[in-house]
């Protein structure tokens, strides 16, 4: 370990047989009766697990042999601005140009996107609902090759059907809104050292008006975790979460982390991820 590097903790699915037969799955709302459970996932904290600054090797990972990368962008917005649904349309179009020369895609759509503000008290519950989403420690990957193609479906409609027939992929971009940050940070899990078959389930999430589907990760000792210490707003983590094209490894299993190294008097983390859809024409 450098000296850079921690050990922490990360919530994981823990493995239960009656998947072999009945699905993950979780409500995303309250439900109004208890007859159905909120969800049949249980997860397990395990630790401590290792999870290794990255910061001056940034050129060492890639999006196609670890499934992320680190890229540079000084966006035209301001704090405050990402924060506006409207002025927040300007980021979306700069990750598109970047995503479009960097990947050297034909086509690119950011067509969600998620701001995460930690309460000071986070991770202790204050028992009142949270007015932003708060960092999450339960290691996940946003969707499944299935769910991909049917979010193309969504996005595209008619014109889905040409865009299916190309290479495509599921590109998330996340970075803080102040920095540098430490507090609570992103931390990126190795694709390489990750199996499709045997480390990850398919899981329902059950929404109002949507049902989605994303991958549960079962904890493996050989999976290999990173971070980028001081990460400062004009450094995005950009990673796989699907690729169309046969024979592509698994996206990326992400989470938060409570940092032991994080500076005293730090600001409680602040963060925006977007999603992308991305598209090749080879």
């Amino acid at each position: 370990m450098s000296f850079r590097d921690v050990q922490s903790a990360i919530h994981f699915l823990k493995e239960n047989p009656s998947y072999q037969h009945e699905k993950p799955y979780a409500f995303r709302f309250a439900l109004s009766s208890n007859d159905i459970p909120q969800s049949n996932m249980e997860m397990q904290k395990v630790e401590p697990i290792t999870i290794t600054d990255i910061r001056g090797f940034e050129q060492d990972y890639s999006l196609d042999v670890n499934g992320f990368t680190i890229l540079e962008l000084d966006s035209k917005l301001g704090y405050h601005d990402f924060y506006d649904s409207e002025r927040v349309k300007v980021y979306f179009a700069e990750l598109e140009d970047l995503l479009e020369y960097h990947l050297g895609a034909s086509k690119v759509k950011v067509f969600r996107h998620g701001l995460r503000k930690r309460h000071p008290t986070f991770p202790i519950s204050t028992g009142e609902a949270y007015h932003y989403d708060q960092p999450t420690s339960v290691a996940h990957i946003d969707t499944t090759p299935t769910e991909e193609a049917e979010e193309v479906r969504r996005q595209y409609g008619a014109e889905a059907s040409d865009l299916l027939n190309r290479h495509s992929q599921w590109i998330n971009i996340w970075k803080p809104l102040k920095g540098p940050l430490n507090d609570w940070p992103l931390t990126v899990c190795d694709a390489s050292t990750v199996q499709s078959k045997g480390d990850l389930e398919a899981a329902d999430l059950l929404y109002p008006d949507l049902m989605t589907e994303n991958y549960q990760v079962y904890a493996r000792s050989y999976y290999k975790w990173y971070y980028l210490s001081d990460h400062l707003p004009s450094e995005l983590m950009v990673f796989k979460q699907a690729d169309s094209r046969s024979g592509s490894g698994p996206g990326v299993p992400h989470c938060s982390f409570y940092n032991p190294l994080v500076p005293d008097g730090e600001e409680p983390r602040e963060s925006i991820e977007a999603r992308a859809l991305v598209f090749y024409d080879d």
